[in-house]
């Protein structure tokens, strides 16, 4: 019989989980909730499982991705991230957001395209903000 620990073994060796994500799948495994507090303490005292880490790789991921900070941020805080860790890693005024969404706009859209509410809206669903994509959009 599997225990709660080596299922959360086995899922962190796939992936960075943060706590929540590994809380929420082994409560769909029917473990018993004291029982995985019991796990995700000794994972995090162990460093096995460390939002720290999950935070840096997920936004790494996304950012490659071709999303901006804020739809980042929201996926974060679904995963139960704290607000705190959540800036420590993302800096919504770095210049490199505003490269990203630059050369994703110029992937994206021909010189062409004069639409520029549906280029509002494909940035905007990406999670960039409503102030870099106005500048992009009305000095270009």
């Amino acid at each position: 019989m599997t225990t709660s620990y080596d299922k959360a073994i086995d899922l962190l060796s796939r992936r960075e989980h943060s706590r929540l994500e590994l809380k929420r799948k082994l409560i769909q495994r029917d473990f018993p909730l004291e029982e995985i507090n019991i796990t995700l303490d000794q994972l995090t005292k162990k460093n096995f499982q460390s939002d720290e880490r999950f935070t840096e790789s997920y936004v790494r991921y996304r950012k490659e991705a071709g999303f901006g900070p804020l739809k980042i941020t929201a996926e974060l805080i679904e995963r139960g991230i704290s607000d705190a860790l959540i800036s420590a890693v993302i800096d919504l005024n770095a210049n490199e957001w505003r490269e990203q969404m630059i050369t994703l706009w110029k992937r994206k859209f021909s010189d062409a395209m004069k639409d520029k509410s549906k280029q509002f809206r494909f940035l905007l669903s990406r999670g960039f903000s409503t102030e870099m994509i106005n500048k992009l959009l009305f000095v270009y």
